[in-house]
């Protein structure tokens, strides 16, 4: 059996340097940090043509590498035509995993975290307009499954921004049941009101595996998409598995991060 039902499509690994645009604060405890730069579209490299950003599945990433606080720039991979050689330029940067909230008009839109510690987190809390940034990928996108009557998606605050993509885009051909979880009420973003989907926002990592458990269970072709912290994605995922009988090739469950 395939890994999963999800058909891959893979791009060019290429190295970008944009600039922030915009920083706003969509929640308390989240920051939207804007970037935009001519290399999001197709730009001259060593020895060819870099191709223009693509980014077509809803939980796609890039990897936002992060400059040190009290340095202006990380070591950066070199770049070819289509692969990069990284460690020439002092070792390798600190890279972080972050899925592109909204990609249109030129502007590329990153959702983080605000917790305490992290280097991109922190960087985040320091990004002015101007700055610059760097990023690589995604090299690859999962397209939505064929075949599936319903979704069933969840995921803490750091899941947002793959499930808020996918409800902003979403197909219209499907049933979905959402359940996010946040630390506080203040946590709670807004999202499209969709007919056939249904959002639950929870507090707290056991009322979210609860709230999961808890979900009605219709006898149709049901897609899974899991995601946040590791422990807690565990739980929900054998839950899925064990208790739903939800197959290997409809179920992706990734942690995220890790307490």
């Amino acid at each position: 059996m395939a890994r999963t039902r999800r058909e891959a499509v893979g791009w060019p690994t290429i190295l970008r340097e944009l600039r922030v645009v915009r920083v706003a604060d969509v929640t308390p405890t989240t920051r939207r940090v804007t970037l935009a730069g001519e290399q999001l579209e197709e730009f001259a490299v060593a020895g060819g043509t870099a191709a223009p950003f693509r980014s077509e599945g809803f939980d796609d990433h890039v990897k936002l590498l992060v400059p040190l606080e009290g340095t202006d720039r990380p070591p950066l991979p070199v770049q070819g035509p289509d692969r990069l050689e990284w460690g020439g330029a002092g070792g390798r940067p600190v890279a972080k995993d972050y899925t592109p909230r909204r990609f249109a008009g030129g502007e590329l839109d990153l959702d983080f975290v605000l917790h305490e510690g992290g280097f991109a987190a922190g960087w985040a809390r320091r990004a002015t307009p101007g700055d610059p940034a760097w990023i690589v990928g995604p090299t690859r996108s999962l397209l939505l499954p064929a075949g599936i009557e319903r979704m069933v998606l969840a995921g803490d605050e750091t899941a947002l921004p793959a499930i808020a993509r996918l409800l902003d885009a979403w197909p219209g051909s499907m049933t979905a049941d959402v359940v996010i979880e946040v630390a506080s009420p203040e946590g709670i973003q807004d999202l499209p009101s969709l007919p056939g989907v249904a959002v639950r926002w929870v507090h707290g990592a056991d009322a979210w595996i609860d709230a999961v458990r808890a979900l009605p269970w219709p006898d149709v072709p049901t897609f899974c998409w899991v995601a946040g912290e590791a422990g807690a994605v565990r739980q929900v995922r054998r839950h899925l598995a064990d208790d739903r009988g939800v197959a290997r090739d409809c179920l992706d469950a990734t942690g995220y991060w890790r307490r």
